[in-house]
Formats: structure tokens, C-alpha cells, sequence
């Protein structure tokens, strides 16, 4: 029989005066106003619907509409932003600019990674295809069209985002080349691994899985059941890229070209349990799986010293650490064959799955959490620096809600370190931060790192709006 925690636990006891501050958000309003602007200048540019990744022409240069950055800040404009006429213009922009045009490539234009401003898909050599694009736009778009039909708005979505046939250039177009293509190579996220990516199978069943709901309330239910038949047969592959034997899920099946990376270990699973995760208990923020993943990450990009800045903030007293993409990363934000840094949006997002961990688990358990061999190691390095007096063991039983306070701290943690990095540039956020001098770099104002804030914030507020309700 499973010990029982120690009633009560101290952590509960210690953490009651931060849950109840915890009203106030990391950020005040004055200040998120202002990283909203920002956001926003990049976002339905000029009105067209358009999503630039960052307004940085050269070195690097950024200024091109990302299918997959796209269609992730765009749901975050509407979902998180509720920013209609941004989503209306970009439904408008996607369906009849960028699913429309004639590729120069040779390859099906819903494949493509990136386009013009302007519309053209980008004719230079890149990596081809990318197919978690068309599943991140397809779930935006859905999102749109459920919203519409239950306004009663159906003459919006039947045939204009929603086209029964497949062939026309709407949401049913993107979810029949994920339905046919998710066996197919591409390239993952990072954009240098030709391969079979976790990130990508986890977006692609999400799609599908809201695609089949979608096409029932419309009466399509020969593609309903499709889609929701495809999105089980993904199951397995999916679940192929856990290694029990390390601990990690894997970005990417073994044996892959490109860059070769230490256990597998990226920020690119953790960001495809943010953007893939269905709530249906499969690869969920709070799993085994997930929680051995990121206790690795943090003991490699953290524990391990990868990341002079780190130890020099802890030094100087500053919460939380910063990770970056993967352990042996060569990009630094203008070069390849140089030395990776911390990126915002992984720490960030990093801070999000944990704030939607700490939500689920308060859904899931009524008191207590049984610690696993697999979440061992996550939890005794979230529970005993915070002075949980019970043992944090494989078969120990842990208290739910202070595991779940815990959670939270933690990401407000990661949070404030990125904070502070950035406040000095008035909060404009980069997409790294030097690994050395802790200053940002590379591309400025990139959209996604101001997207992952949000959706940190959001999850933020759920998982304390639970515990409230608990203590």
C-alpha cells in the first residue's frame, strides 16, 4: 500500500501567502501593454492578415510570413488577445494568398515554411517540406470557425473556411494534406532535421482530432470518421519517441541527418505539448513522460552549468534559470557552426507547460500525486527546495495541491528571469539571450517569444484560479 503524505504539508503552509498575491500578474498592466504593442506590430501587418516573425530585414533577416509562427501567434491574437479582425484578416490572407499560390518549388504549396509578405511563397532554397504548418493553421482556423458557428454565423464558415469537397483553399484543404501526409518526412521545427518529429505528429493529431469534430458539425462525417481514424493511427508512432531507457522523449526517431543532439533532448517537445496537447490524457503537460523530459532538459541546460549566464544570475539572486533549443546547439541567432544560447520563447513556453501540468493535476487528483520512477526526478527538484517534509520517492504518494503550488512557482521563476533580461530594453523581446553577458540577440522582436508570454500568462491564471479553489 502506497504511503500517505504527511498531513499537512509546511510547502502548503508557505506557499498560501504567495497563491494569495498571486492575483497580480509576474507583469503589471502598464508593462504588458506595452509588450501587447509590440506584439501586435507584427501581427496583421498593415491590415492584410499577415504574420511577420520579426521585423529584422538582415542579420537575420526574419521579415517573412512563417506558416507555422503564423498561424501559433495568430491563435494567440484571437484566443488569448481576442483580436477578431486580426483573425479575420488572416483567414482572408491564408485562403486566398498563401494556399492559392503556384509553388516555384515543386512541392505542395500547404509543405511550404514561409512567404513573402506580399503573398508569394518564398523561392529560394530552404527546408522542404515543414508539414506542421498546415496542422498549426488548420487549429487557429477551427478555433474561428467554432466560434462562428456557435454565434450562428454558419453562412461564414460552410464553404467559406470550411469547404466539404477538400479542393478549395479552406480548412478541409489543410486537414486533408495532414490526413494524407503524416506518415511523410519533413522537416521539424528548428528547420535542419529531415526526419519524423514529435512536435510535428502531436500538432498534426491535435488538428485532426479537433478537424473530425468540426466536420460533424457540419455534417461531413465521411471525413469525420477519417480524420479521427488517422489521428488514432498516429498513436503509436507518437508514442514511439518516448526512451524509457533515458527518460526522454525524443524530438525526433532515431537515426536522423542533421545535427545529431545529446539524448534527443529538446524544447521542441515541451513546445509540442503547448501547441499538440488535446486534453485527452496523451502526452498531457502532467504525464510521466513529459515530466521525466523536462527534468531532464532543466538538469542538462541548467543543473549541468550549460549556460554561463545562468549561474552568473543565481548569483546575483536572480530566480528561475533560462534553457534554449537543444544541449548542442550551433545557431546563435545570426550564424550556424557557433555556440546556441537561451531562447525566450523555450523558457518561456517551458513556463507554460508547467503552469498547465500544475492545472491538470489539480483536475486529476483529489489529494495526492504517486510519485513513478520516471517523475522522480522532476518532482524532488520542484518539492524539496521548497521545503516539502514529506519523502519524494518511486511509490511515495506526494500532496497534490503543494505539488501544484510548487509548479507554479517555479514557472513564475522562469518568468522572472526572463524579465530581467529583458526590462532593460524596455521589454522588447529577442529570440535569444547571450549565454555569456545575458544580453538579447538575434532577431528582435520576434513574434513567438512575445506569443509564448501570453500563453504562459493564460495557463497561469487557470492553474491559480483551480488552486484558489482548493485551499
Amino acid at each position: 500500500r502506497r504511503p500517505r503524505p504527511p498531513p499537512p504539508p509546511p510547502l502548503l503552509l508557505l506557499l498560501l501567502p504567495a497563491l494569495a498575491a498571486a492575483g497580480s500578474s509576474p507583469y503589471t498592466d502598464a508593462e504588458l501593454a506595452t509588450i501587447r504593442g509590440y506584439f501586435f506590430a507584427n501581427v496583421d501587418v498593415a491590415g492584410t492578415g499577415a504574420v511577420v516573425a520579426a521585423p529584422s530585414h538582415s542579420h537575420p533577416d526574419y521579415y517573412y510570413h512563417w506558416m507555422r509562427d503564423g498561424a501559433i501567434s495568430i491563435n494567440v491574437a484571437y484566443t488569448l488577445l481576442q483580436n477578431t479582425t486580426a483573425m479575420e484578416h488572416y483567414a482572408g490572407w491564408v485562403t486566398k494568398t498563401t494556399m492559392t499560390d503556384s509553388d516555384p518549388n515543386g512541392i505542395d504549396v500547404r509543405g511550404e515554411p514561409k512567404f513573402y509578405m506580399n503573398g508569394p511563397v518564398y523561392d529560394k532554397p530552404w527546408g522542404r517540406p515543414q508539414n506542421d504548418g498546415p496542422a498549426l493553421r488548420a487549429i487557429a482556423l477551427i478555433n474561428y470557425a467554432n466560434d462562428l458557428l456557435d454565434k450562428g454565423e454558419t453562412d461564414k464558415v460552410k464553404g467559406v473556411l470550411y469547404d466539404t469537397d477538400g479542393g478549395k483553399p479552406t480548412i478541409k484543404f489543410d486537414l486533408e494534406y495532414v490526413a494524407h501526409h503524416w506518415q511523410d518526412q519533413s522537416f521539424c521545427l528548428w528547420e535542419e532535421i529531415m526526419g519524423d518529429h514529435f512536435f510535428t505528429k502531436m500538432v498534426q493529431r491535435k488538428a485532426l482530432l479537433l478537424g473530425a469534430k468540426l466536420a460533424t458539425r457540419l455534417g461531413d462525417d465521411g471525413a469525420a470518421s477519417y480524420y479521427n481514424e488517422q489521428a488514432k493511427a498516429m498513436e503509436d508512432p507518437i508514442s514511439a519517441h518516448w526512451d524509457q531507457s533515458t527518460g526522454v522523449i525524443k524530438a525526433t526517431t532515431t537515426p536522423h541527418g542533421g545535427p545529431q543532439k545529446y539524448l534527443e533532448l529538446d524544447s521542441a517537445v515541451h513546445l509540442g505539448v503547448i501547441y499538440g496537447y488535446n486534453d485527452d490524457d496523451f502526452f498531457g503537460p502532467s504525464s510521466p513522460e513529459v515530466l521525466s523530459s523536462l527534468a531532464k532538459l532543466k538538469e542538462v541546460m541548467y543543473s549541468d552549468g550549460m549556460y554561463a549566464i545562468n549561474t552568473a544570475d543565481d548569483n546575483n539572486g536572480v530566480p528561475g534559470f533560462l534553457v534554449g533549443r537543444y544541449p548542442n546547439d550551433t545557431y546563435d541567432g545570426y550564424e550556424t557552426g557557433s555556440v546556441g544560447n537561451p531562447w525566450i520563447l523555450c523558457t518561456q513556453a517551458l513556463a507554460e507547460v508547467q503552469y498547465r501540468a500544475a492545472q491538470e493535476i489539480m483536475v486529476k487528483e483529489a489529494s495526492d500525486v504517486n510519485v513513478t520512477e520516471a517523475t522522480e526526478l522532476f518532482m524532488q527538484g520542484i518539492l524539496i527546495p521548497r521545503g516539502y517534509n514529506g519523502l519524494v520517492k518511486a511509490g511515495v504518494s506526494v500532496h497534490a495541491p503543494s505539488l501544484a503550488l510548487a509548479l507554479v512557482e517555479d514557472a513564475d521563476n522562469l518568468l522572472a528571469r526572463v524579465k530581467y533580461h529583458i526590462k532593460g530594453a524596455k521589454f522588447h523581446m529577442s529570440e535569444q539571450i547571450n549565454l555569456k553577458t545575458g544580453f538579447e540577440q538575434g532577431a528582435n522582436d520576434l513574434t513567438w517569444s512575445y506569443g509564448t508570454l501570453f500563453g504562459a500568462l493564460a495557463a497561469r491564471k487557470s492553474a491559480i484560479d483551480m488552486l484558489s479553489g482548493s485551499v
